[in-house]
């Protein structure tokens, strides 16, 4: 596959979330079984092989698929809506089709498809990541086949082998010129009071992702041995009476962000598109993509 479909050469990130999406209706769909699948899980449910193909299967063909059930469409074998987690009930020996996912060709076609399939899957571009061999081999054989690392640890890697990657660098530059020149054009007033950046007291999250902690990286470079003052909660950058002390470093969400002179759809709007460019960059430039709260980011970088 990699020849083919080299916009994911350099790694994808996935673990499940146990939502039951990728089993549920409303489509019709198939869930291919072998015998051997079936007997794996005919017997973790007590069940002959012949009773597990009278209660689960339907023959299509010369093949059996799951049941669905109707008139939703799900699988035969996700629970019913209780909560936030729908997790298989024959989970430890689900299909390879299912142990696959979301590594399926239609997914890795191109990033657009990639990320059509992150719409109803919480668990794509988020925990473990996979480089392009072993999205490779969980594609044949099943994501239990391979060992991967965590998003967090390649994004931490990446950064720490890519603090004077000029290319990259000048890349989020661009985007953060591209997003102030937009906002000129609205002609915003900020006070600089200070209280979006007390995230505690405000109850506001500002997230950032790992392009964006490169070049914020880059700003702190500058600052030396600057003291800091830190307040549980509040951005260590928000010096009193000094401002914010890396301000043309600040994240994308920081440029957008204003309390009161700004439609809040707008601002949504202008975020989607800042993080569908840095998105591209990180494919382009190889970097794990992690969205994470800033204050997590700090601790991290710590």
């Amino acid at each position: 596959m990699t020849k083919n479909n080299t916009w994911w050469k350099n790694g994808l990130a996935f673990e499940c979330q146990l939502c039951g999406n990728c089993c549920a209706g409303p489509a019709e769909g198939y869930v291919w079984v072998t015998n051997e699948e079936m007997e794996a899980m005919a017997t973790q449910l007590g069940l002959t092989v012949k009773e597990f193909k009278k209660q689960y299967c339907r023959r299509v063909g010369f093949r059996y698929s799951l049941l669905e059930k109707q008139p939703g469409k799900d699988c035969i074998f996700l629970p019913d809506p209780e909560g936030a987690q729908r997790g298989c009930e024959v989970y430890a020996h689900r299909p390879r089709q299912c142990r696959t996912w979301p590594f399926w060709p239609e997914n890795l076609k191109s990033p657009e498809h990639w990320r059509h399939a992150a719409e109803s899957c919480p668990g794509i571009d988020k925990g473990q990541w996979y480089s392009a061999e072993q999205i490779e081999a969980a594609a044949e054989n099943g994501l239990e086949t391979v060992q991967t690392r965590p998003i967090v640890q390649a994004a931490v890697e990446w950064l720490a082998a890519n603090k004077k990657n000029i290319k990259a660098l000048a890349a989020v530059e661009q985007v953060y010129r591209d997003i102030d020149e937009q906002l000129a054009a609205t002609n915003p007033w900020c006070k600089n009071c200070g209280r979006c950046c007390d995230f505690v007291r405000y109850d506001h999250r500002l997230y950032a992702t790992t392009l964006e902690i490169l070049y914020l990286l880059k700003g702190l470079a500058t600052l030396g041995e600057t003291e800091l003052d830190e307040n549980e909660g509040v951005c260590p950058y928000q010096q009193q009476n000094k401002g914010c002390i890396i301000r043309p470093y600040r994240t994308a969400g920081c440029r957008i962000f204003f309390c009161q002179s700004l439609d809040p759809d707008y601002q949504h709007k202008l975020t989607e598109q800042a993080l569908a460019r840095l998105r591209e960059l990180h494919q382009q430039f190889g970097a794990a993509y992690y969205y994470a709260d800033l204050l997590e980011w700090l601790k991290l970088l710590r």
